[in-house]
């Protein structure tokens, strides 16, 4: 998992897996255009999908985790609680993995950590990262951009 902000971007950028820094700097093209929907970068291998909903509360949401793809959230506006736990063989699906839509569900880990997003940040989640997104304060709204990132770019 990665946390960062666009703001510091430039000096992050270095760090990071050159797929990641391509897929941010995409995003930020992208976000000039004020786009809605799905928004190709690389047909099914790279692509972002720009939501706006109202958050949800902790005690409704469950966890998520692919195989396929790399997430990177970054939230436009609002706040958002997105929870985080590593994968660890003792932790059970709640519902099984779907190869064709990429996640299984799970119920929140009792060791999440709990990561608050602000406007210009964005949270990176690899395969072995769970993560529970869209929580936040009853009925504010969320708006965000989830750039998905076919495993595969990493080692072509």
């Amino acid at each position: 998992m990665i946390l960062g902000t666009m703001s510091l971007w430039d000096k992050q950028l270095n760090f990071e897996h050159t797929v990641i820094a391509t897929a941010l700097e995409e995003l930020q093209l992208l976000l000039n255009g004020n786009p809605e929907g799905r928004v190709e970068i690389n047909g099914d291998q790279m692509y972002v999908n720009f939501m706006e909903f109202d958050a949800k509360s902790m005690d409704e949401q469950q966890a998520e985790k692919h195989e396929s793809y790399i997430d990177i959230h970054y939230l436009i506006d609002g706040e958002e609680t997105i929870g985080w736990s590593s994968d660890r063989e003792d932790f059970q699906a709640a519902k099984a993995y779907d190869s064709e839509q990429d996640y299984a569900l799970y119920n929140p880990s009792p060791d999440e950590i709990l990561l608050q997003l602000k406007p210009g940040m964005f949270a990176v989640f690899f395969p072995n990262d769970i993560h529970r997104p869209s929580m936040g304060r009853p009925s504010s709204r969320i708006k965000k951009a989830v750039v998905k990132v076919h495993v595969g770019l990493l080692h072509p």
